[in-house]
């Protein structure tokens, strides 16, 4: 439904913009400009009129670009005096000379308010300046570098022989670690290691003229020990990664509606000359039974459940479903039809009847009983559902 326009009610009578803004002398605008004066004071709101002036300044005026931008930086209550005389001329699309000159009189005016409030502007700049945004990154990388800080410590403690890699337990030392050590953390902590990992590999190697000069107090198990000291960082990081992608939760598939359920199934809506109609096709979604008759091949026929039907081996699941044009959840050994002779006799009780009552002339019928296969078409009439 589209918006009703807001009325627009005045107490004094709006004056006739057109026939004002035809006035050809300077006697003829000031009569104008003084008799919509009272209209304009009392009836145009202070917002509106101060916005007309901050227009006409900004297009109208005929003073430097320069200086209309430095004016236009004042704040609204310096315009306030002037408002009236500006908001009337957006309206009638000429300014009496005498108003131009009290114009004209009030840029410098204005200007050194701007000046100022520019001024202003900038102190308060300097004094507050905007605070620095932390990316998300560079939190979580402050968040583990006490971590970092410890892990980095140990190893200068194992290349001075104080501490042994038995001692070194990372993984422990992250599970106790405030706050929580989650799976960026993780990956983060083993980006923080990665160079020191490669450099140590290099030390193994024992290869590179430089690393043996920068390396030269590191004898063999030393030099093994710092690998493994890498290894052991980035093994507790897997395992915390692996861990809480084993932990997370799958996500709760989102509930669809028996209408969404049912769009795609196929059925007949009537069947005049046997008097039948076929019921909402939504009642079969989560039915315990379903009574079908199909007008093509006169077979009735009834879908039971699995989780209902007391012959069935498997009683789980909530009733009936539907996945296209193909009804789901029914037993195959309990779920039958018949072959009817004479349809319009023998349909009728099952029209009006109970549960009970079309089970019992069901199996009255004495033609051969057939699986159903759970396929509907535009021949199924939907008769009932329980």
């Amino acid at each position: 439904m589209a918006k009703r326009k807001k009325k627009n009610i005045y107490y004094t009578p709006e004056p006739d913009w057109e026939v004002l803004s035809d006035a050809k002398t300077e006697e003829e605008k000031e009569k104008a400009y003084s008799s919509v004066n009272s209209f304009v004071r009392t009836e145009i709101k202070d917002k509106a009129k101060i916005n007309k002036a901050r227009e006409w300044i900004k297009y109208k005026a005929p003073w430097d670009e320069k200086e209309c931008e430095i004016i236009l930086e004042s704040p609204d209550w310096v315009f306030k005096s002037t408002a009236l005389i500006l908001f009337t001329e957006s309206k009638l699309g000429y300014m009496p000379k005498k108003f131009t000159k009290y114009i004209d009189n009030k840029k410098e005016e204005w200007l050194k308010r701007g000046k100022a409030e520019i001024k202003e502007k900038i102190i308060q700049k300097q004094l507050n300046p905007p605070k620095k945004k932390i990316s998300i990154q560079d939190r979580m990388k402050l968040q583990i570098g006490t971590l970092c800080g410890d892990l980095e410590y140990f190893l200068d403690e194992l290349i001075d022989g104080k501490k042994t890699l038995k001692q070194f337990k990372p993984y422990e030392l992250m599970m106790i670690y405030q706050p929580e050590v989650k799976v960026p953390h993780a990956k983060l902590i083993k980006e923080e290691f990665s160079d020191g990992h490669l450099e140590a590999l290099e030390v193994q190697e024992w290869k590179d003229p430089d690393i043996k000069e920068a390396y030269s107090n590191f004898n063999l198990k030393l030099r093994k020990a710092y690998v493994e000291y890498y290894e052991m960082i980035n093994t507790a990081c897997d395992t915390i990664i692996q861990t809480k992608a084993t932990k997370r939760k799958a996500r709760k598939p989102k509930a669809r509606s028996k209408e969404k359920i049912v769009q795609k199934l196929k059925f007949k809506i009537n069947e005049p000359d046997l008097g039948l109609a076929s019921v909402i096709p939504t009642d079969v979604v989560y039915a315990n039974e379903c009574w079908v008759y199909n007008v093509k091949t006169r077979k009735l026929g009834v879908y039971r459940a699995l989780n209902k039907d007391p012959r069935s081996l498997k009683r789980e699941g909530a009733g009936l479903n539907v996945k296209g044009t193909t009804l789901q959840g029914f037993c195959e050994e309990s779920s039958l039809q018949k072959t009817l002779r004479k349809p319009k006799e023998q349909l009728k009780p099952f029209i009006a009847g109970a549960k009970t009552s079309c089970n019992k002339n069901f199996e009255a019928i004495t033609t051969t009983d057939t699986r159903m296969n759970g396929r509907f078409n535009e021949h199924t009439i939907i008769l009932k559902t329980f």
